[in-house]
């Protein structure tokens, strides 16, 4: 049985559609797609559960991380680049920290490029007491939604406020 394609030289049905914009807009949704599936892929992987591995997943071969955390000694600012480096970073995080959750605040999506600011929580290994940090973090992606590019900043955050006694 023969097939026949009709070969438009314009499809109609978009003709109100800004033609070089309809295309960014998907590739901003699937960086949108890309962040969340980052962001729960590592909070799935890390601390305490620790799989250093399936988080080097989330990032191409040669990706480069620059991390700013300066209330950690040895961690104000470090680079790492490539697999093998990026492994070591968050096998590093790991000594540090007991647990590690990221919790988003707001996000912004341009082309491949996202920025995404939150909170981080855990509970810091050697004082054993919980921790909170203000998480920027700037991120690209290639064409395979893997991160190419990230840059992240964790400062204290403000501490959470005591709840209202309420009386009786």
């Amino acid at each position: 049985m023969e097939r026949l394609v009709e070969v438009r030289e314009r499809d109609e049905d978009f003709v109100d559609f800004p033609q070089e914009s309809f295309g960014a807009d998907i590739v901003e949704s699937c960086t949108d797609l890309a962040l969340d599936r980052f962001f729960e892929a590592k909070n799935a992987f890390m601390a305490p559960l620790l799989n250093a591995p399936g988080i080097v997943m989330l990032y191409s071969d040669d990706a480069e991380i620059t991390l700013e955390l300066p209330v950690e000694p040895g961690m104000e600012r470090r680079k790492f680049v490539g697999s093998a480096e990026i492994q070591v970073l968050f096998e590093e995080l790991a000594e540090i920290m007991i647990s590690i959750t990221a919790i988003e605040g707001a996000r912004k999506v341009t082309g491949r490029k996202a920025f995404w600011s939150g909170i981080i929580r855990g509970v810091h290994r050697a004082r054993r007491e919980p921790v909170k940090l203000d998480a920027l973090f700037r991120l690209e992606f290639d064409e395979h939604d893997l991160v190419i590019r990230q840059w992240s900043r964790l400062t204290p955050a403000a501490p959470d406020e005591a709840p209202e006694a309420t009386e009786a």
